[in-house]
């Protein structure tokens, strides 16, 4: 799914993801996408970006031995958006 997002945190150097708001999102909640590590060098905070977003889903053990979920969002690529783009997409 392609969705314009707002950068909400400068991306640290260190970390796989960027904290984001989706633009069609009306409750503005922050989520963490985890992206390409190439791309984060030229994202800034508060820079509109499309994301091409998917979900992965991740199975770990608790501490008694369960089952739990985790569910990520993550993005192959990252683009900055142009005025033509903001017709397109949400």
């Amino acid at each position: 799914m392609k969705l314009i997002a707002i950068v909400q945190e400068s991306p640290k150097p260190q970390d796989d993801f960027i904290i984001v708001r989706f633009k069609s999102d009306r409750t503005s909640q922050h989520f963490q996408v985890f992206i390409d590590p190439s791309h984060k060098k030229r994202i800034k905070k508060l820079d509109e970006v499309l994301l091409n977003i998917k979900f992965r889903s991740i199975v770990m053990k608790d501490l008694q031995g369960n089952k739990t979920y985790d569910t990520q969002l993550y993005s192959k690529w990252v683009l900055q958006v142009t005025g033509m783009m903001r017709r397109d997409y949400k």
